[in-house]
């Protein structure tokens, strides 16, 4: 009983941060001194690419958690799930800890996307130097287990 009292307060958590970031987005407003209301500032396409993959990664998580705790799931599909989940999670610390080291090389703002088999490095920037794109390739490469060919650097402004 307990475990299915924990995965229902994982849902209903994973489902209220969903439900806030949504919201806190939709109506975030910049107030001015006069009491005025000042237009929305434009989104960032990364940082709304960002909080998509974070939505995305939060209901496939929960959906995979509904698979694995259901008492009606089969053995093996337990066992699909739960590789599934690990696989997910993977690749999501893979794109946190590649975004946190593009940070400390000074590439502000880059955002990873990692599937199982490519990796997209977005940085905001006009374009990329050789050099830069070398380092990266190697970090991503490194990092993720991928050859050159599957990992595309992209420059977005």
């Amino acid at each position: 009983m307990k475990r299915k009292a924990l995965r229902a307060l994982a849902v209903l958590l994973l489902l209220a941060a969903d439900t806030f970031i949504t919201w806190n987005i939709s109506h975030t407003v910049l107030s001015q001194p006069t009491g005025t209301v000042a237009p929305l500032a434009a989104v960032d396409p990364l940082d709304q690419f960002r909080l998509e993959r974070e939505q995305l990664t939060a209901r496939q998580e929960a959906q995979l958690n509904d698979i694995i705790y259901n008492d009606k799931t089969d053995a093996d599909t337990v066992a699909r799930a739960q590789a599934q989940l690990l696989s997910l999670l993977g690749r999501r610390e893979q794109e946190m800890d590649l975004e946190g080291i593009l940070q400390s090389r000074g590439f502000d703002g880059a955002l990873v996307s990692v599937g199982e088999r490519s990796a997209n490095v977005l940085l905001c920037q006009e374009a990329v130097t050789s050099q830069e794109s070398a380092v990266i390739l190697d970090l991503v490469m490194r990092q993720t287990g991928l050859t050159g060919g599957n990992v595309k650097i992209i420059p977005v402004k």
